[in-house]
């Protein structure tokens, strides 16, 4: 049998190759987990977070209704105390005194999973920006949802706990 003057070159560059390949797997990092997905919403549901950018100066404020609605979206039987009631004048207080805080606070400290909630309200900034309001009635609470195209995007929990006075 006569040895292949190639033989040599390509065992060469099937090496190359291989090592190139796993050099880029190991840098690369390991493989997503599947369970890394329910674990990222969990952190998500336990870590207060701020809307990404300033709730800076607001340009408008579209309030669709003052009546505040239950979970199977009739009007509640009692209405809100007044200094819950939803003006743009609260809407304004509210975006300047209000700190984040994460769903698990909100569902077990302030109670305000499956209370009254406000008709939504929507909020534009001099920069453009728009945002989707929904008031708790008695907790203090608001949900903001960034508006894209019409649509909400992401939650943001936010409480006002000197918004009452």
């Amino acid at each position: 049998m006569v040895p292949s003057p190639y033989r040599g070159a390509l065992v060469h560059r099937f090496v190359l190759l291989c090592s190139a390949l796993c050099a880029a797997a190991v840098h690369a990092g390991p493989a997503p987990t599947p369970d890394l997905a329910p674990a990222q919403a969990d952190q998500r549901r336990t870590e207060a977070r701020p809307y990404p950018h300033a709730l800076g100066p607001v340009q408008g404020i579209r309030i669709r209704s003052t009546r505040y609605f239950d979970a199977d979206n009739r009007p509640c039987a009692a209405p809100p105390p007044k200094s819950r009631r939803v003006t743009a004048r609260h809407v304004r207080t509210f975006l300047r005194k209000a700190v984040p805080v994460s769903q698990i606070d909100v569902m077990n400290y302030y109670g305000a999973f499956g209370e009254c909630m406000s008709d939504w309200v929507d909020v534009s900034f001099a920069d453009g920006r728009r945002v989707r309001m929904t008031f708790a009635a008695d907790s203090g609470v608001a949900y903001l949802a960034r508006l894209v195209d019409g649509k909400e995007g992401e939650v943001y929990f936010y409480v006002c706990e000197d918004c009452g006075r």
